[in-house]
């Protein structure tokens, strides 16, 4: 019986069930597609347009490629292999690529964080008043034998020497997880020879220096944040649309290249620098690569000076042609909880003279100040990252309230199983 009802009513009411048939899918497809945009914009204020694109590139590799890849690449293959090899913009990745090795310079800056709780000052970082000795662990040596576990004692005779902790800073390869990205063949020439001293110590700065040359150092900058995420960090530095925002030193920021194999995470950069008056301000082109290690629960950043035939030396500007930096990002917990502690260690040789004046007024000054605005940039992008998350929850609940407010999607097939109220009925009733 009310299948017949049902019938009758579609014959009878066709129009009007072609109406509502057609509002229904309207309003569906209005909705879902907004869904759609709202979680296009949420993804991208999260991960950035870098981190979208690679993330729908992942998703379209793993379920939308078609059936035909393997003739789509026979016939482009050797097309890919070229593009794959000069990364599209005539840079040869293959040859320009930062090592993984590189991150094995950082073994003893994992192990000063991880022995930070037993830290005791050496007599040089004493008078200096120092919050953190790294003399003692940097400047133990490893023999040149590979076959030998044990360092030697530096001739200051800062600490005693643990057999453990020797083989763990000078044999061991750290062994990152990189999910099979690729080696990499060029090396930072960091200086081993000398020895760390302690330089100043500032707020939650604590900075040591190692001469590389004559009169030329490097630099060693440790602190801890315990209110931002190692993400955040990671992000801050890395994303050269938002640096721009935050650091007003650097005057162009331009991503010439982005090394075409999945897992890389290298980039090709030039960065344009403001110096004071009186200076030429200072230009780089630079490689930067990164790995983010979840077994060891560790971030590292590598930086090292590079060339790119469309970047030449202009007039009026110093080109940095020796310059590289190695940074290790510890969280206390998870990459997404608050707490860190990190070590930046830095040569920079400006390429010309330079009064050691103004050295240190670069290095203590404008060092600390820099990676103040760092932190307050993590701050600042934590802090919109979360409204905008909070906005989109919101536009997600709006949505959801319009969609079961709208009585009119549910009760227009039920109408269809209603009796029409035939003539005999209304005399009936009366």
């Amino acid at each position: 019986m009310l299948l017949n009802r049902f019938v009758l009513a579609i014959k009878n009411q066709s129009r009007e069930t072609l109406r509502a048939w057609s509002y229904q899918c309207e309003s569906i497809f209005a909705q879902r597609s907004r869904r759609i945009q709202q979680l296009l914009s949420f993804y991208q204020s999260v991960y950035g347009t870098q981190g979208l694109k690679q993330l729908w590139r992942a998703y379209y590799r793993r379920e939308l490629q078609p059936p035909i890849r393997g003739m789509v690449l026979s016939v482009v293959g050797l097309i890919g292999l070229n593009i794959k090899r000069l990364g599209g913009d005539g840079f040869d990745w293959n040859k320009e690529r930062l090592a993984l090795s590189n991150f094995d310079l950082c073994r003893r800056d994992i192990e000063f964080i991880n022995t930070l709780p037993h830290n005791k000052l050496c007599e040089r970082c004493l008078a200096k008043k120092m919050k953190y000795c790294y003399c003692q662990l940097g400047n133990l040596r490893c023999p040149k034998s590979q076959t030998k576990t044990t360092a030697t004692v530096p001739t200051n005779k800062d600490a005693e020497v643990d057999p453990e902790l020797s083989k763990r800073i000078c044999n061991q390869p750290l062994e990152i997880e990189v999910h099979d990205a690729p080696a990499g063949t060029v090396h930072i020439q960091a200086q081993d020879e000398h020895e760390w001293e302690p330089y100043f110590s500032k707020n939650e700065f604590s900075i040591w220096r190692r001469e590389e040359r004559s009169s030329m150092y490097s630099y060693k900058v440790y602190a801890r944040y315990d209110d931002v995420t190692a993400d955040d960090f990671l992000h801050v530095q890395t994303d050269l649309d938002y640096r721009r925002q935050w650091d007003d030193t650097a005057l162009r920021l331009e991503l010439i290249s982005e090394d075409p194999v999945p897992g890389s995470n290298s980039h090709l950069i030039y960065w344009e620098m403001q110096w004071p008056r009186l200076f030429a301000n200072r230009d780089y082109v630079y490689c930067r690569r990164f790995i983010k290690d979840d077994n060891k629960n560790i971030i590292f950043i590598c930086n090292r000076n590079a060339t790119h035939s469309k970047f030449p030396k202009l007039p009026g500007k110093v080109r940095v042609t020796d310059y590289w930096s190695l940074m290790v990002i510890k969280p206390f917990r998870g990459f997404q909880e608050p707490g860190l502690h990190f070590v930046l260690t830095y040569y920079d040789d400006p390429g010309i003279p330079i009064p050691q004046n103004v050295k240190s007024w670069v290095t203590q000054k404008q060092m600390p100040e820099f990676l103040t605005k760092m932190y307050l940039a993590t701050k600042n992008y934590a802090y919109s990252r979360a409204i905008k998350m909070k906005d989109m929850f919101n536009g997600f609940a709006l949505i959801n309230e319009e969609y079961t407010a709208n009585a009119q999607r549910g009760s227009w097939l039920g109408s269809l199983g209603r009796r029409p109220k035939m003539a005999s009925d209304s005399k009936a009733e009366r």
